[in-house]
């Protein structure tokens, strides 16, 4: 029985060790951008308008960071 249980220890570390070095290898996310701070007033159109766009841009730049991290980008 000693052979059976040595090998199923040893299996059970590859195992481990497997599993550590893929979750380790990971990259990290860039960084994005934190979404527009609006003043603390009713805004006017405009404002919004340019606010909103602001926040979009930084969106759209921030899939396309995550889009290269994860090599899928065109």
């Amino acid at each position: 029985m000693q052979p059976v249980r040595s090998l199923s220890k040893a299996l059970l570390a590859c195992l481990l060790t497997g599993c550590g070095a893929s979750i380790s290898d990971s990259p990290a996310p860039p960084p994005c951008a934190s979404p527009v701070v609006l003043p603390e007033r009713a805004l006017n159109d405009q404002e919004i308008e340019v606010f909103w766009g602001r926040d979009r841009s930084a969106l759209r730049e921030c899939g396309t960071r995550l889009e290269v991290a994860a090599g899928r980008a065109d």
